[in-house]
Formats: structure tokens, C-alpha cells, sequence
């Protein structure tokens, strides 16, 4: 019996023991697994591994599909015909489209709702309160114990309001309303950033499908070349290497043709960050040729750099900006003096009691106050003194970037006025150089027909009417996109006319 016990008794060991080890080391990967124990398992492992998160991050940190942009382009609110979108219907769409517009118009409507709240010390701040409580207490009495049970509940309303602060209130409403005044000019300037980035992006489109068709047809006049070569080489009238040169031209066109379709590509993507939409949205837009070209700007360089200084709307942010620090300067200021105000209190106190099983007391009376507060921080520390320091410092910074933001307004309308003004001649030129190149290479391929001219001449006269084609492409839309950022850069951007 007694080695049966025993044995029993062993077992029972055994099964706690087991059990134990089971629960540590549960335990043990529990904790192993719990970022308070472990934090270093959740950051990347090495300086030269990158971090992989696991099944459960690598799906929770996906942009919704709900979030992510349209592949198709948004119905504009001008009215438009056929699957070409012209300049006013890209226009439309990006406004009301292009997340940046909608990120700094959610910021003006905090500003507003900041400049609201900074008129909340204007007002008395009404508060009420309600405590209730039971309790139960133990007495000592001679040769005894007593019980007392109690409860009370006490409803209050609470007012309180400042009557003088020296300028701390008008101070920081003056603040928020230039803030806001800030956040409302810069999304007029996000505006015009979205319509400028849709112009230059419609002119690159434009520009680039133009460069497609000039590329096509220096692909064809290569290859007239090269059948003119190879007859004269059949006739016994030109070399190999007269063939060879024309085979190579052949190619080179083929491949500028091939980049030019890559430019048509990349602008359709500039379009797409302009528009708010995936890049692969289907687009088309017409030819810059049915475009009408500007003949002038309609002022001088000092009459532009005049207007660009008062009416851009991100100078006027700064100055607006400029006006908040000085208003937070008077507010570190008013910190020094001291606050006046009022306080007053009503409610009623209901009460009950019972004393070692005697009737219940009820009783209910009101209470009241009225105080007038005065408040005035003697010493803190010097913190007040550095407050306006730090206020002075800011305001002062704002007014460097005020300076700076003019030199740059001055800069970028001085060079897009120049720039224009050489757009417009380069067209001229450019339009000139095309009449030239033609009637260079068709007297170059009648002479080399004849045998009167070289592979070198006629190859040469090719080349210089391809680069014609591109340069009246390229300066077209040079010229379109110049007068557009005159525009952006004077802060003269029309904008679509609204219903």
C-alpha cells in the first residue's frame, strides 16, 4: 500500500510538473509575441535588410480601392463633345478633381472654423455639474458600534466670464482671421498652380502628338530617299555606301518616331497628376495647330511685375501670414497683465440620513455664489519674456519670406515676360525655317534624281526639313505654354466661369 501511495503520489508530480512547463511555455510565447516585451521584433531587423511585414500589415497599410484614383476620367461640368477633351473641359476637371485643390480647401475651412473658435473668450462659459454619493460609516461608541447611512446629491451651474484680459482676445482673433485670411489666398494659388500644371500639360500633349505626326512623315521622306537610292543603284548611278547611308537614315527615324511616342506617354502622365486621375485614364486632346496663337501680352515687364505684386494670391497669403505673427506678438505681450473676471454658482444640496435604524433626515437647500476674480502670474519663470521673444523672432522671419517670396514674383515674371518675347520670334523663325527646309529638299531630291546633287546633300537637306518639323512643333508649343506662365507667374490665371 504504502509503495502504491507513493507510486500515486509520484504520478501526481509528474502531471503538475507537465502542466507547469506547458503553462510557462505558453506563457513564454505569449509575451515572445507582445510588442511591451519585444518591441525591437516589430522595427526592421538590420541597417541593410528591408523591413517585411507579415500578412496581416502587408493588407491592413493598402490604400481602399474606394481611396485610390479613377481610371477613368470625371464627367465635366462644361458641356463637351466627342472623346476629345479641349483646354476649359481639362481645366474643369482638375479643379474639381485634383486632391491638392481639395486638401487646401479643407485647410481654409479649418482656418474658418479656428477664426470662429477664436471668439469663444468673447463669451461667458456656462458649465453645469451634478454629484451624487452614498455612503456607509462605522462609529465607535461607548460599549457599541454605530451606522451611519448617508446620501446627497448636488446639482450646480457654473458661469464664468472675463471681463478684462488687456488684449489677449483681440490678439489671438486677430491671429486666427489673418490665418485665415493665409489659408484662403494660398488655395486661391493652389488653384491657379492646378490650372497652370493642366495648360502646360495640354500643351506638352499636344506638342508631343504633333512631334508623332513630323516623326511619321520623316519616317515616309526617309524612305523615298532610300527608293530613290536604291534605283540609282540598280541604274549603276550611286554606290553601296550612297545606300548605306540611306538605310541608316531610315532607321534614325524609325527610332525618333519610337521616342516620340514615349513623349506622348510622359505627358499623358504629367496630365494625369494635373487631372487627380490614374495615368492609364484615356485621353485625347486636339492638335495644337486648331489652337490660336497669342500675339502679345497687352503690357510691359514693369506694368506685369506691378500687377504680379498685388494681386498674386500667395503674396497676399504671406502678407497675411506676416499680419498673424505681429498679432502673436501683441498676445505674448498681453501675457505680462493681469485678467479680470466674474464667477457665479447655483444649485441646491439634497441630503438624507439614517442613524442606527432611526427615521430618515431629508433635507434640500440651495447654494449659491458670486466672485469676482482677479488673476496675475507675478513670476513665471522668465517664460512670458522668452514667449514674446519666440513671437518677435516669427514675425520677423515671416517678414523675410514676404521679401524673398517678392524677389522670386519679381524674377519669375521678369523671365516668363522674356521668355514669351522670345517664344513668339522663335516661331516666326521657326516658321520661316520650315518654308526654307521644304523647298531646300525638294530641290535637293530633283537634283539628286538628275545626278546632280550628292547622297550628302540630299541626305543633309533631310535632316535639316526633319528638324524643322520639330522645331515649328516644339516652338508652337513653346509659345502657347509661355503665354500661360506669364499668366501663373503674374497671378492673372483665368478661371472657368461657374454657373
Amino acid at each position: 500500500m504504502k509503495m502504491d501511495f507513493e507510486m500515486r503520489r509520484g504520478g501526481r508530480k509528474l502531471v503538475l510538473a507537465a502542466v507547469s512547463l506547458a503553462v510557462c511555455t505558453n506563457g513564454c510565447t505569449y509575451f515572445a509575441d507582445k510588442p511591451e516585451t519585444y518591441p525591437e521584433k516589430f522595427a526592421p531587423a538590420a541597417t541593410d535588410r528591408a523591413w517585411a511585414p507579415n500578412s496581416v500589415a502587408a493588407s491592413e497599410y493598402v490604400i481602399p480601392m474606394q481611396a485610390r484614383p479613377a481610371n477613368t476620367l470625371p464627367e465635366p461640368r462644361v458641356t463637351h463633345t466627342g472623346n476629345t477633351y479641349d483646354l476649359p473641359v481639362l481645366i474643369d476637371v482638375a479643379l474639381s478633381n485634383n486632391p491638392d485643390t481639395r486638401r487646401t480647401w479643407l485647410q481654409a475651412r479649418a482656418a474658418a472654423a479656428s477664426y470662429g473658435a477664436s471668439h469663444a473668450p468673447y463669451y461667458p462659459v456656462v458649465s453645469t455639474e451634478a454629484q451624487g454619493a452614498y455612503s456607509r460609516r462605522i462609529f465607535e461608541l461607548p460599549g457599541q458600534d454605530g451606522v451611519l447611512k448617508q446620501w446627497r446629491v448636488t446639482p450646480m451651474i457654473e458661469l464664468t466670464y472675463t471681463l478684462l484680459d488687456f488684449g489677449r482676445r483681440n490678439a489671438g482673433a486677430a491671429a486666427a482671421r489673418d490665418q485665415l485670411a493665409a489659408a484662403n489666398f494660398s488655395f486661391n494659388r493652389k488653384l491657379q498652380d492646378v490650372v497652370f500644371a493642366t495648360q502646360r500639360s495640354f500643351y506638352s500633349i499636344g506638342a508631343a502628338k504633333a512631334a508623332v505626326q513630323a516623326a511619321e512623315q520623316n519616317v515616309e521622306l526617309a524612305k523615298t530617299d532610300d527608293e530613290a537610292v536604291t534605283r540609282r543603284v540598280d541604274l549603276g548611278l550611286a554606290t553601296e555606301p550612297e545606300l548605306l547611308l540611306s538605310r541608316q537614315r531610315v532607321a534614325q527615324s524609325q527610332y525618333d518616331l519610337a521616342s516620340a511616342h514615349l513623349l506622348v506617354r510622359e505627358a499623358q502622365a504629367n496630365m494625369a497628376v494635373a487631372l487627380g486621375v490614374a495615368a492609364n485614364t484615356a485621353l485625347d486632346v486636339p492638335s495644337l495647330e486648331s489652337l490660336p496663337i497669342p500675339a502679345g501680352l497687352g503690357g510691359e515687364v514693369d506694368q506685369l511685375i506691378e500687377t504680379a505684386v498685388r494681386q498674386r494670391p500667395d503674396l497676399a497669403a504671406q502678407v497675411a501670414t506676416l499680419d498673424a505673427r505681429r498679432a502673436e506678438v501683441d498676445r505674448a505681450k498681453a501675457e505680462f497683465f493681469p485678467v479680470v473676471g466674474v464667477s457665479g454658482a447655483y444649485g441646491d444640496q439634497s441630503w438624507g440620513f439614517r442613524f442606527d435604524g432611526t427615521p430618515s433626515v431629508k433635507t434640500s437647500q440651495p447654494q449659491y455664489a458670486g466672485v469676482l476674480t482677479f488673476k496675475w502670474d507675478i513670476f513665471t519663470g522668465f517664460k512670458r519674456l522668452n514667449d514674446v521673444r519666440v513671437a518677435e523672432a516669427n514675425r520677423d522671419a515671416a517678414g523675410a519670406q514676404l521679401r524673398s517670396l517678392e524677389v522670386d514674383a519679381i524674377s519669375a515674371v521678369w523671365r516668363a515676360y522674356y521668355e514669351f518675347q522670345t517664344a513668339l520670334k522663335r516661331y516666326d523663325y521657326a516658321r520661316a525655317l520650315l518654308a526654307a527646309s521644304n523647298e531646300s529638299y525638294a530641290a535637293n531630291l530633283d537634283t539628286y534624281k538628275q545626278g546632280l546633287s550628292t547622297i550628302v546633300e540630299l541626305l543633309t537637306a533631310d535632316r535639316d526639313l526633319a528638324n524643322a518639323r520639330y522645331t515649328i512643333v516644339q516652338s508652337r508649343a513653346d509659345l502657347l505654354t509661355s503665354s500661360a506662365a506669364v499668366a501663373y507667374a503674374v497671378g492673372a490665371v483665368e478661371m472657368p466661369i461657374r454657373p
